[in-house]
């Protein structure tokens, strides 16, 4: 009798976990997808800056970075739009940045 006890209290407990196991599974994988698209919908566009004397890609990368981007990030983004290989800019010049609405 008590054997038959354990057997069946420890079926409903591997239910339960497995249960549960599949739901935080597909929450998961639920906010993945929903963050995924979030970022996905923001309309790129690009706007020509000029560069002033003094002025550093990263001063124009923190300017023109959306809120909840990384100045890095940013700084990576114009030098491969702009086809640069160090981050050297010269007053006079111009740069393509992306903006994100």
């Amino acid at each position: 009798m008590n054997y038959y006890f354990v057997k069946r209290f420890m079926k409903k407990v591997r239910e339960r976990a497995f249960l549960f196991i599949t739901l935080g599974m597909i929450l998961g994988l639920g906010t993945m997808v929903l963050g995924a698209q979030r970022e996905q919908s923001q309309e790129v566009y690009y706007e020509a800056v000029f560069i002033h004397s003094g002025d550093t890609l990263w001063q124009i990368a923190k300017k023109y970075k959306a809120d909840n981007e990384k100045v890095e990030h940013m700084i990576s983004e114009i030098m491969k739009i702009n086809g640069m290989r160090s981050e050297n800019i010269l007053s006079g010049e111009s740069l393509i940045v992306p903006m994100k609405r």
